[in-house]
């Protein structure tokens, strides 16, 4: 799969402008709901070796990608950029409440999820302009989202949650 999301990223980049803006305004939005404008350039990128059921999930992190230029670097995990603006107070208690209805939350065809991980996204790059989110680990956790053992869940809960109670307890 690293060679397709390699395939897939750097032809992401390459997009001409208005595919990227195409992309950029369905963020959020599931493949199905999505204009012809921004399939077309999806399907341009998507690598076929990409599963069915997979799609929704390469489409949304197209969209998310396209959020940031072209030429911004591979970053630091979501889970971890929301950590640190938690541990800096950058994100309030709503915010972080959101971030604890977002890990109840399964991916599911009505992109409820979907929806709500697009605008936790949005407050990121609003509240942390330099952060660079590394948009292949997220297409990971999106993949295993569903997973019955929620590690995903987990593992996000572990790195956002414990810092802050690190930091709680330093005080």
């Amino acid at each position: 799969m690293t060679n397709s999301k390699e395939y897939f990223f750097s032809h992401l980049g390459m997009l001409n402008p208005g595919d990227r803006a195409a992309l950029r305004r369905e963020a959020g939005i599931m493949l199905q709901q999505a204009d012809g404008k921004a399939i077309s350039a999806f399907y341009s990128c998507l690598p076929s070796s990409v599963a069915g059921w997979q799609e929704d999930r390469w489409f949304a992190i197209a969209c998310l990608r396209c959020l940031w230029d072209a030429d911004a670097q591979t970053g630091t995990p979501l889970e971890q950029i929301i950590a640190n603006l938690v541990r800096s107070e950058e994100l309030s208690g709503s915010a972080r409440h959101r971030v604890e209805l977002l890990l109840d939350t399964d991916w599911d065809p009505d992109g409820y999820l979907l929806a709500k991980l697009a605008r936790l996204v949005k407050l990121v790059r609003q509240k942390s302009d330099r952060a660079q989110i590394d948009f292949s680990a997220l297409l990971d956790d999106l993949l295993y989202w569903n997973a019955e053992n929620q590690s995903v869940q987990r593992k996000w809960a572990k790195s956002i949650f414990s810092a802050n109670h690190a930091t709680e307890a330093e005080e």
